[in-house]
Order: structure tokens, then sequence, then C-alpha cells
């Protein structure tokens, strides 16, 4: 029934750019079956993360977001970090990425007790933690 359902949909063609006009109704069900509060859709992981962040910073007023040395959160250049050599600064993870993108950015590592200990020093600094708790990176 769902690859009939998917089948009948596609007769009506592909969306691009703007939500389908079958969002809300969709996301309403999917609240109304998982009684989750609010559902967002999202057409790539990198677009849902800076979303996520952009709203958290938003909710918060804060900046700094902390992620995991080896998480992958998709391409966008706002989490695109890596370590910096001074302890809780980051660098670009590529060249074309401009050191502005990442200065919000604590790169800790990943299963390490002291990196709790540093979110707990900044949770007030802190608009999100990111974390990929099975590293593609690291199965």
């Amino acid at each position: 029934f769902v690859l009939t359902a998917i089948q009948q949909q596609m007769q009506h063609g592909i969306g691009l750019g703007m939500q389908s006009n079958i969002a809300a109704e969709t996301a309403a069900l999917i609240c109304e079956m998982t009684g989750v509060e609010r559902v967002a859709f999202s057409n790539t992981g990198t677009e849902a993360i800076m979303a996520a962040v952009r709203i958290a910073r938003s909710r918060t007023k804060r900046q700094k977001i902390v992620m995991f040395a080896g998480s992958y959160h998709g391409t966008f250049d706002g989490i695109l970090a890596r370590a910096g050599e001074e302890a809780g600064t980051a660098e670009p993870l590529s060249l074309g990425t401009p050191s502005g993108m990442v200065e919000d950015v604590i790169v800790l590592t990943y299963g390490a007790e002291e990196s709790l200990e540093i979110i707990a020093e900044q949770a007030d600094n802190l608009a999100a933690v990111l974390v990929e708790p099975v590293q593609s990176r690291k199965p």
C-alpha cells in the first residue's frame, strides 16, 4: 500500500522549492502518531542542521555551538570545523570556509569525560550541542 500511495502521488509530479501542499497534513499526522509537538521537513540533512542551529541560536539568544571531532553534520560552512590549536577554539575544516564561519564553534572529543565537563562549564553560553550518536566516520 505504501508503494501504491507513492506511485499515485508521483503522478502529480515532484515539487521543487516551496513545501508541498500536503506537508502540513503530513506533519499533523506524524505529530498525532508519535506525540511530538512539531515536525519539520527539509530536503537534505545539511539543510536540517542549518535550520536547527539557526533556531537554537534564535531561541536561546546564544551563538556558541558544540560539536565533536569525527562527526558529520553536512556541508554547511558554519559547522565545517575542526578543533583549533587553543582549547575551545575551532578552525575551518576546508580551505574555502572563512574562519569567521566557525568562530562560535567548539569542537570536542567524542566520548571523553573532559568534553562533558567543558559542556557543563559552558552551558550558559551554548545554543546547541550537535551529536552524532554513532559516528558515521567511526562506526
